[in-house]
């Protein structure tokens, strides 16, 4: 049997081909350790859509990309009139109704779920899902092998930049976000296993700088201060995402001398009406005050901005602006909202 693990563009991203597709990257390893033949197919940064012959396509599946998605899905079936069409993610997660084109969903976590799926081919139910329970540590290292790194552009201080897994999930519920009915809780893999991770890649791929994907990589101080103590004498560069509120002057200063060159903060708004709005459970003075701690600790500082939430008014805006102009943040990273479903304000 062989599985083919697709990747569709993002028709509405101003470039696409940023990170390996991490999710499938550990789907695929995990599947490689019970015995299965695995390819994964990456269609973003315009690369053609070459549909590989497979018994199962796991495809990708995002609210902005269903519809490219299903014309991926049409012509797996043209390849392969007998597969069977698979789709899991975010976007089949929280309405897997609006999913009509794949003989299968999958919600959830991919890696034994898709297993599960591996298993009772061909006569697959109409949908799996199996969470991890916590046990990150029982999935093997993603399967960088099978996809090119050179091909995705992100760099940190002009260098290969590789994403990389801690955590899973975020304590948080901002009124934006799907992921909190996706990860009922934040689940961690164990320090030593990340440092085994991290010396591999340095040994394999001849990479040293990395992107820690966590969504709230700092949530744990006393995880944090391990962590990074463990790291510290691999000699890597890395960057990372955080948020005010929970951090302090040592948390930057630790960040920093664990090879820590970038922290990014979802900052969101300048107005405190926005961000109550949002469930931030930040106020516009944590906020100023953690961009400028990150900066004095010598961390080069980005910061995210969702513009347009319902509520938003020119006042509001200009309050964003201004907040920007004061902290002057390295990098800044401005979206319009988008209201995904799944997320407190969709419903």
């Amino acid at each position: 049997m062989r599985i083919s693990l697709i990747n569709p563009p993002h028709p509405n991203a101003s470039y696409d081909r940023c990170d390996t597709p991490l999710g499938l990257a550990y789907i695929a390893s995990y599947l490689e350790g019970h015995g299965y033949n695995v390819s994964i197919s990456d269609f973003t940064g315009g690369y053609p859509w070459d549909i590989e012959e497979a018994d199962i396509y796991g495809i990708s599946v995002y609210a902005p990309t269903i519809d490219v998605s299903r014309s991926i899905a049409e012509k797996c079936r043209e390849k392969n009139p007998e597969s069977r069409i698979v789709v899991g993610g975010a976007h089949p997660t929280m309405m897997p109704e609006s999913i009509d084109f794949a003989d299968t969903i999958v919600t959830g976590e991919g890696e034994r779920a898709m297993l599960d799926v591996a298993v009772d081919y061909p006569a697959l139910k109409k949908r799996y899902s199996h969470s991890l329970d916590g046990r990150l540590d029982m999935c093997p290292n993603p399967a960088y092998h099978l996809v090119d790194i050179e091909s995705y552009s992100r760099k940190l201080n002009g260098e290969t930049c590789l994403s990389i897994l801690t955590s899973r999930g975020c304590p948080w519920r901002c009124a934006f976000c799907a992921l909190p009915p996706q990860h009922k809780k934040v689940k961690y893999r164990s320090i030593q296993a990340v440092a085994a991770e991290i010396s591999k890649i340095k040994n394999e791929y001849g990479v040293n700088k990395f992107n820690f994907q966590d969504d709230t990589f700092t949530y744990n101080q006393r995880r944090l201060f391990a962590l990074l103590d463990e790291i510290r004498p691999l000699n890597i560069g890395f960057r990372c995402n955080t948020r005010a509120g929970i951090d302090n002057a040592d948390s930057y200063r630790k960040l920093k001398e664990a090879g820590c060159e970038l922290v990014c903060f979802g900052i969101e708004s300048g107005s405190q009406k926005m961000l109550n709005l949002m469930n931030k459970k930040t106020t516009v003075q944590q906020n100023r005050k953690a961009v400028q701690e990150a900066r004095k600790a010598g961390l080069r500082v980005k910061v995210f901005f969702v513009l347009g939430f319902p509520g938003e008014t020119a006042e509001t805006a200009e309050e964003t602006r201004r907040f920007i102009e004061q902290t002057e943040p390295d990098e800044c990273l401005v979206n319009n909202f988008v209201p995904f479903p799944g997320t407190d304000v969709w419903n």
